[in-house]
């Protein structure tokens, strides 16, 4: 666990983060954002329904009318699921590789670019795709992601830091419009009401994906050497490319087909050129300050404030081109004034936060505070996992079932309020059983409304903006789950070095010795279990009070994220592509 308690790097499958998480239809061609449209918001909610009914429930056959044949969606579904998996196991799967790699460059003080490339250009880029797709169409879209995934991972098999780096970026940058473009194109092609489930069931293949990352990483790298690990993704990516390109034919009218009737110079013109320059350089601002501050770069330094001030005005000049300037946004942020679409992108991004920070944090105290090894927290994690699928393809089957979501959510948070409870009276004489089961509210609780906001987002408004509408819910969580865990960090490490401090000089007189096991114990959550016995007591109190600093802020964003899930409406779930 050596190196650990820097989570500035972090492991985020889906910041691409945790599935394959939200998207949809896309707008029409010249489709404008006016006072018209925002009033019109309220589509489909229950409340202001003009069929008169109060019931959100739709009667209309089962599965009706996939958009294609169902033999090429489902060759379609499957590659978009392996799409997920492959862009979720390269997020995680330098994770057992980073020390071999970097001592094989020699480049181990620079070991944080290799992990961090892939997840700025992922988290950053990932918000495009949706009206990018909007204009250019899915399959065109989909085809230059796979390659750029594909040729991303052909350059980290290189002999060159820099070329890594490269590499790993180019990969993100394929890796996350494959996150976001299947779950857009998937929409395409599946009727609302059956929606969740498919999303479930792409869900579990992106866990699936991060959750063997490390492992087969490892294995690889034992057998054949660490650039087979990249290599051999080559070909997985260009047969999802090969089996898009024959089998995603979408009919005649559907809106993934992209501006109908333009030629390419016309299309061009509509792209937000500066809107997205804006958008992905104050991403990377954000990411890259909440990555390396407090760790490569000092919170105090002026490079660390330099680079927040001018992220923030990069944002707020991004959101003033989107209000004012851009006739066709890349994300229409006028509509976070519809209530569904801004409570499910806080929902997400609040409980993106809380989750993360438990993900990290629990391991550190197993380590710390019990002394378990890492396979022993790797272990502890197999129900998380359990519990994540069962969440995410339970809420599925029962909106699939019912047409109804917005108790289902009121439900999860309880869940969620469970969870962070149990976690709060984490002790050291924590038993077998709880420690296998403490992640498990939240791990059900997180994928099942990740699944719930998706479906809210997807009903809330008319499908001609929802692909752009999705955007903003990527934005909100690729920014969550980074702030979150380095939030946490911050607090863990303040309140760790105060306690420690305190302790330590009063048990140990000399005051370079002191500084030494001080040193130590800050760089080692393990180092309390070869500490001198006279302090060992003070370094594992230390850990864990600064862990239950960590769990506090994870709790109030979990808690945040419930109060605002509570302002989601009830949408009608449609059964048939057509939603009339």
């Amino acid at each position: 666990m050596t190196g650990s308690l820097h989570p500035n790097i972090i492991k985020d499958a889906s910041t691409g983060s945790a599935g394959v998480v939200a998207g949809e239809l896309a707008a029409e061609d010249a489709g404008l954002i006016n006072d018209a449209t925002l009033k019109s918001h309220n589509y489909g909610s229950v409340e202001t329904s003009t069929s008169g009914s109060t019931s959100p429930v739709e009667t209309h056959s089962e599965d009706s009318d996939f958009a294609m044949p169902k033999a090429q969606v489902y060759v379609v579904i499957s590659s978009l699921y392996m799409s997920s998996y492959l862009a979720a196991l390269d997020a995680t799967v330098v994770t057992t590789l980073l020390s071999i790699i970097a001592s094989d460059l020699n480049a181990v003080a620079r070991i944080s670019w290799i992990a961090t490339a892939y997840l700025l250009s992922c988290a950053a880029f990932q918000p495009l795709f949706g009206k990018l797709s909007d204009i250019f169409g899915r399959k065109p879209l989909l085809m230059v992601c796979c390659f750029c995934f594909a040729i991303g991972c052909f350059i980290c098999s290189t002999d060159s830091l820099l070329m890594l780096v490269i590499g790993r970026f180019v990969t993100g940058i394929g890796g996350g419009g494959l996150t976001a473009l299947g779950t857009i194109t998937m929409s395409d092609i599946v009727p609302l009401r059956s929606r969740g489930l498919y999303q479930g069931l792409g869900n579990v293949c992106f866990g699936l994906g991060a959750a063997s990352g490390g492992v087969l990483g490892g294995v690889v790298a034992d057998l054949l050497g660490w650039k087979y690990v990249f290599l051999l993704q080559v070909p997985l990516a260009m047969l999802v490319g090969i089996a898009i390109y024959f089998n995603l034919n979408l009919p005649a009218g559907s809106p993934g087909l992209g501006a109908y009737g333009s030629d390419m110079s016309t299309k061009l013109k509509r792209v937000d050129f500066l809107g997205s320059f804006l958008l992905v350089t104050s991403l990377m601002g954000v990411m890259a300050a909440a990555s390396f501050g407090g760790r490569d770069i000092a919170y105090d330094s002026v490079l660390f404030i330099s680079l927040v001030v001018i992220s923030c005005v990069l944002l707020l000049a991004f959101a003033y081109v989107e209000l004012y300037v851009s006739p066709e946004p890349v994300i229409p942020v006028e509509l976070l004034a519809e209530r569904t679409v801004l409570s499910s992108s806080l929902t997400n991004w609040f409980y993106t936060m809380g989750v993360f920070t438990y993900l990290f944090y629990v391991p550190i105290y197993f380590t710390s505070v019990l002394g378990l090894s890492a396979t022993e927290n790797g272990l502890r994690l197999v129900p998380n996992f359990l519990a994540t699928s069962t969440g995410s393809v339970g809420a599925g089957l029962y909106m699939k079932a019912t047409g109804r979501y917005y108790k289902l959510a009121v439900a999860t948070g309880i869940l969620a309020l469970f969870g962070v409870t149990n976690v709060s009276f984490i002790s050291p004489r924590i038993s077998l059983v709880n420690q296998f089961l403490l992640q498990l509210p939240q791990g059900m609780a997180y994928s099942s409304i990740l699944t719930i906001t998706l479906l809210s987002l997807i009903a809330a408004v008319p499908s001609k903006y929802q692909a752009c509408t999705t955007s903003i819910q990527y934005t909100f969580r690729a920014t969550g789950s980074t702030l979150g865990v380095s939030i946490a960090s911050a607090i863990f490490q303040n309140i760790l070095k105060t306690n420690l401090s305190s302790k330590i000089y009063e048990l140990i007189s000399d005051p370079l010795k002191a500084a030494i096991v001080l040193e130590n114990a800050l760089e080692n959550a393990q180092y309390a279990q070869t500490a001198p016995h006279a302090i060992r007591d003070a370094i594992i109190d230390s850990y864990g009070i600064a862990c239950k600093g960590a769990f506090a802020f994870a709790g109030a964003t979990v808690a945040l994220g419930v109060l605002t899930s509570l302002f989601m409406r009830e949408h009608v779930l449609h059964t048939s592509m057509s939603r009339d």
